[in-house]
């Protein structure tokens, strides 16, 4: 009977741990889908920020030749 009640207790252990890992492993999705959300809306900054540079050093150098 005691090697029963080990045997249960391994059981139920092994199910909380698989419980927690699976919240554990849902949070860490959740926290990769906003890191992706950010890192794309990083990417379009700094495309915006490119154009603008690239508009600037554009005129810069069209009031370069003029002059």
């Amino acid at each position: 009977m005691e090697l029963l009640d080990q045997l249960e207790q391994k059981i139920t252990l092994a199910l909380e741990t698989i419980e927690l890992l699976t919240m554990e492993n849902e949070e860490l999705k959740q926290e990769v889908a906003q890191l992706k959300s950010e890192k794309e809306q990083a990417q379009d900054q700094q495309q915006v920020v490119e154009q603008r540079i690239n508009r600037l050093l554009k005129q810069f150098n069209e009031e370069l030749n003029v002059a």
